[in-house]
């Protein structure tokens, strides 16, 4: 294991510091960077981090144990990281928890390698103003391609979440004290981030939208396997929520096989007529407040 505090050249010392509570009014802040061999991208990111201009920001970058030249990359900015590890771990959400572990601001954000911060003011402009008893503040992202930048906003409205991740987790920050006391599941990884945020959510806290851009995202992550995530997610909200679910994530299971089996155009006319039936309807225009199971009295 390498750390900020076991170093090749034997640093004891953080260079950096941060408040425990606030500065100018503002909470602090930690964000969590988690790398595993990815030395094209991880320069950018760390840049896109040590550029905030927030003054009560802590960063922490957890490594997985890379060998190909991205803890040479980590060193060379180390000087503005308050505390980085480099040791094997069991997967992303693993040395996500980690970060957790190691995180001292009141807030926690995870942008994690090949993911940025939309500008130098993001976090600044989150924080400036948002109501004090927020448990979640989310925003809008960007999604990088090899074509362009395409501009998501929100996946889809917040009360339809139980159908899937409103916005990204990089454009999430979270109370950190919440994550502590429930870190990422390690047993069902492919939803980990959405179940946090969904069991959050059936548990009453506050999700608040700072209607501002947050993010810029790789294309693809480590969810996006498309078929398995869509199961596991079915799994998960059908222990809180009634029946009427289950057509919606039959018909959009149905409609990936569709999907090997026709052409394009044949899939968009049979998903169009099938969307168009009553049952249907009303399962992709449910909101996830009228699906919670009744409770028996």
């Amino acid at each position: 294991m390498m750390s900020r505090t076991q170093t090749a050249n034997d640093q004891t010392a953080n260079v950096c510091s941060t408040n425990e509570d606030t500065e100018n009014g503002l909470p602090s802040v930690t964000i969590v960077t988690v790398v595993y061999n990815d030395a094209e991208n991880i320069e950018k990111t760390l840049l896109s981090v040590i550029s905030q201009n927030y003054p009560n920001l802590e960063y922490i970058v957890i490594d997985g144990g890379s060998t190909d030249g991205t803890v040479d990359i980590i060193k060379k900015y180390e000087s503005r990281i308050h505390r980085w590890i480099s040791e094997k771990d069991a997967g992303i959400y693993d040395a996500m928890n980690k970060g957790i572990d190691l995180a001292s601001g009141q807030w926690i954000n995870f942008m994690n390698a090949n993911d940025q911060f939309y500008n130098s003011t993001t976090i600044d402009e989150v924080f400036k103003d948002f109501p004090e008893d927020a448990d979640f503040i989310y925003g809008y992202f960007i999604r990088r391609k090899e074509e362009g930048d395409e501009y998501v906003g929100l996946r889809l409205p917040f009360h339809e979440i139980w159908k899937d991740m409103p916005f990204s987790h990089q454009a999430l920050f979270s109370k950190t004290a919440l994550l502590k006391q429930n870190k990422f599941c390690l047993h069902n990884k492919i939803i980990s981030d959405y179940k946090s945020v969904f069991l959050h959510y059936v548990d009453g806290r506050k999700f608040f939208n700072c209607h501002k851009t947050i993010a810029i995202t790789a294309s693809a992550g480590y969810s996006d396997k498309t078929f398995r995530r869509t199961f596991e997610r079915w799994k998960l909200v059908r222990k809180h929520l009634n029946y009427k679910i289950d057509i919606y994530f039959i018909f959009l299971l149905g409609s990936y096989i569709l999907e090997t089996l026709f052409p394009p155009q044949a899939h968009r006319f049979l998903i169009q007529k099938i969307s168009a039936l009553k049952p249907a309807k009303n399962a992709l225009s449910a909101t996830t407040e009228s699906l919670f199971k009744k409770k028996s009295p």
